[in-house]
């Protein structure tokens, strides 16, 4: 059957392009010229239009690419709204202390960096060395009620100030505990990598950042400890710990000083205990004869099976 209507490509409207999705949207309607040339036509009306998309990115402004050959086209911004291939993200939970400062209507403010002493009549920081009204420099502290035990009132502020900073660490990490909720099964858990690498040692000036820590923790996750283990490029080598070394080298030789003394307890057998380097021979003589009558009795054995089995026969 032949099909009518068809209408040359001469004849059609452009395409519209989105040169930065690189897509060409063709709506004019198709009409093959038969039944037969249905392959050909679709062939045809494609290579139009993919010519003519190639044809507006070389139209583009171009730059020599970082390395290798060839020029770098820029894409304009693209006209197409495209759906999302993943799920908008959910809002972060709010701490506690951002409730509560919402629903108290508390505005978050900087405070200042510097600030004037009464004392010294001059501007300082407020943190750090040579800080402002530093209760060190104070030369009298006033008493407050019920404070009779006799503790050096320096000693205390300072004691009560370390007291108020822990307090706010643990609350701070309870709270960002609160708000991130249960972390996925499988992935590391950075902030107990980074407590337990800080556990135990002096507050360095460069701490590494939560992804080095991650890195080495993953390093050290395989068999081997990261010890043949291929590395990714521009990763850097896999760590070793001195103490896991000497760790090692004390159960090697604890091993070896047990292996030793069973070693000599078999020699002892041999060898007399008084006798220094002397060979007890008659405990040698005894053990030859023993061995010699344990080889007689087993070949008798295998002969009486020979025996019997001819008999049978």
């Amino acid at each position: 059957a032949i099909l009518r209507g068809f209408v040359s490509m001469a004849s059609l409207p452009d395409p519209e392009y989105d040169i930065g999705n690189l897509v060409c949207l063709d709506t004019a309607a198709f009409t093959p010229r038969d039944s037969t040339t249905i392959d050909e036509d679709i062939r045809l009306r494609a290579q139009k239009n993919v010519q003519g998309l190639i044809g507006r990115i070389f139209v583009l402004p171009t730059e020599p690419p970082p390395y290798g050959n060839g020029r770098v086209a820029t894409l304009p911004t693209p006209t197409t709204k495209l759906p999302r291939e993943k799920p908008v993200p959910k809002p972060r939970e709010q701490t506690t202390w951002e409730k509560f400062a919402k629903l108290k209507g508390i505005q978050k403010r900087k405070k200042d960096k510097i600030v004037f002493d009464e004392t010294k009549q001059e501007w300082r920081r407020t943190y750090g060395y040579k800080k402002a009204n530093d209760i060190n420099e104070t030369w009298a502290i006033p008493a407050k009620a019920g404070e009779n035990d006799g503790m050096d009132p320096w000693e205390r502020a300072m004691k009560e100030k370390k007291e108020r900073v822990d307090h706010n660490k643990k609350r701070q990490l309870q709270n960002l505990q609160a708000a991130s909720g249960h972390r996925v099964p499988g992935t590391i858990d950075l902030a107990a990598a980074a407590a337990s690498r800080k556990k135990g040692k002096k507050r360095k000036k460069n701490q590494p950042h939560h992804v080095d820590v991650a890195l080495e923790v993953s390093q050290k996750s395989t068999a081997s400890m990261g010890k043949f283990d291929k590395l990714n490029r521009d990763e850097p080598a896999v760590k070793k710990s001195k103490k896991l070394k000497a760790k090692r080298d004390a159960e090697f030789q604890k091993n070896f000083q047990t292996e030793k003394s069973s070693s000599m307890k078999l020699m002892e057998k041999i060898v007399g205990r008084t006798g220094g380097n002397k060979v007890n021979v008659n405990k040698a003589i005894n053990i030859a004869q023993q061995e010699e009558e344990a080889k007689k009795r087993a070949k008798k054995g295998k002969a009486g099976k020979k025996k019997k089995s001819k008999q049978m026969i």
